[in-house]
């Protein structure tokens, strides 16, 4: 058993990632604004991490298939805080202020990836209380 590397948490990531945009295809072709199609897309986010928390151990599917689960079982106060953080963090990819992606790459480049660096885990399992994620 070892703690997940920053490469493996970025797959889980992605994957959960590409499963949010797939369930929101139905969105993308409605008369809805944009700001509210993103919002939509950050409720099904949010939405899933909570399934995945009462009805999976809190393994999302990134983690299904990358094989890799939390290192403990981490109170549900902690895990509903985790997925509101997890969501925060998502989102920069779908907001910007100056130019696209601005903020996701203010997030990975002076959050998260610091975070991972010094502390063996994201920036939002941090401060949820140093939730880790493992490989058995």
């Amino acid at each position: 058993m070892r703690l997940t590397t920053p490469f493996e948490k970025a797959c889980n990531s992605l994957i959960n990632i590409l499963f949010v945009v797939v369930l929101s295809f139905p969105f993308w072709y409605t008369s809805f604004t944009l700001t509210i199609k993103k919002l939509i897309i950050l409720l099904i986010f949010f939405l899933c991490k909570l399934i995945f928390i009462f009805f999976n151990k809190n393994r999302s599917l990134g983690m299904m298939l990358t094989n890799t689960e939390w290192k403990q079982r981490y109170p549900l106060n902690q895990q509903i805080f985790h997925a509101l953080l997890y969501t925060s963090s998502f989102s920069t990819l779908l907001f910007w202020i100056y130019f696209p992606f601005d903020l996701f790459l203010l997030n990975m480049f002076f959050l998260q990836i610091p975070t991972l660096y010094f502390k063996k885990t994201t920036f939002h399992g941090y401060l949820a209380g140093n939730m880790v994620t493992i490989k058995k």
